[in-house]
């Protein structure tokens, strides 16, 4: 029996699918197939049953499935410990990027990674909330921030702040735009994300009460693209709070006055490789920027 046909049962069980299964494993269908075969030759136990929702474990096979998990989680918190014996960290670690690199504080990063840890690498890759999740449950990306809710069991999440939105406009709206009803809003011209971003979700709750969803203009897929179409009047849109006050500043738009919604900002890895040096240090530094920071204002706050 191979670690990786264990890792390759567990994929299935989790996903209930053998294609999506092969997929987040870089493999074909029938490879997969073949070595869960293999494994079950090998133990003697039928550990799925195809049916209509897919794969399903048998009951046998969800005896298996928990001795499954903990034998792979012992053996990445085996590697992370050879990792610890050695004296020194080395190596390169892939972070999925979701926004602005100075809203995510990229410098400040690379500094306290390289004061602690002279021989990692960090590899700052710009993605966006929609890819860097399937990304790390691939292998694409070490550890990724990104916004709003998780739903995968695989990733394990760091909660490091909640991030106040703002509705914001074209400047040209003026005090018209500043006080106007939530009614009033709904009549305007909407810059929107795709329904893949967090914001999507955020703006169609804005919305739910009235019934009825705005008019939208444009759909997008980044915060430079919704900044750009507010600059040339396109329409409003939600931006965060601070983006969308800088751009009050600048002129280039006008804030409403109400209340805005808000958004986690998360950091995620994958729980079976939680215990590895190099990902609990990428934890740990990123843990002692955001939430230690956070706690410090709270307290000052207080």
């Amino acid at each position: 029996m191979e670690l990786y046909q264990l890792n390759t049962f567990v994929k299935i069980a989790d996903e209930g699918s053998l294609t999506r299964a092969a997929e987040l494993l870089f493999t074909s269908q029938p490879a997969i197939s073949a070595q869960i075969k293999a494994l079950e030759e090998e133990l003697g136990v039928t550990l799925f049953e195809r049916t209509s929702r897919g794969m399903q474990l048998t009951p046998k096979g969800r005896l298996l499935y928990e001795q499954a998990v903990e034998t792979l989680n012992a053996a990445a918190k085996l590697k992370g410990q050879a990792q610890d014996l050695q004296q020194e960290l080395v190596g390169e670690v892939r972070i999925g990027i979701h926004t602005d690199f100075d809203f995510m504080r990229i410098g400040e990063l690379h500094r306290a990674f390289h004061g602690k840890y002279p021989r990692v690498s960090p590899h700052f890759v710009q993605s966006m909330t929609a890819n860097i999740l399937p990304d790390l449950r691939r292998g694409a990306l070490d550890a990724g921030f990104f916004f709003g809710p998780c739903r995968y069991a695989d990733l394990a999440v760091d909660t490091l702040a909640e991030v106040p939105m703002q509705l914001i406009g074209p400047a040209d709206l003026g005090e018209a735009f500043r006080d106007a009803t939530l009614s009033e809003l709904r009549d305007l011209p909407w810059v929107y994300t795709s329904d893949t971003c967090p914001f999507f979700t955020l703006t169609q709750d804005l919305f739910a009460p009235l019934g009825e969803e705005p008019a939208k203009v444009a759909y997008v897929d980044s915060e430079d693209a919704v900044r750009e179409l507010i600059r040339a009047g396109a329409g409003v849109s939600l931006l965060r709070a601070d983006d969308a006050m800088r751009l009050q500043d600048q002129g280039a738009g006008v804030c409403w006055s109400g209340s805005g919604p808000s958004i986690q900002l998360n950091f995620a890895v994958q729980v079976q490789r939680t215990g590895e040096a190099l990902i609990d240090a990428v934890r740990s530094v990123v843990s002692s920027m955001w939430l230690d920071d956070a706690a410090k204002t709270s307290q000052i706050g207080a």
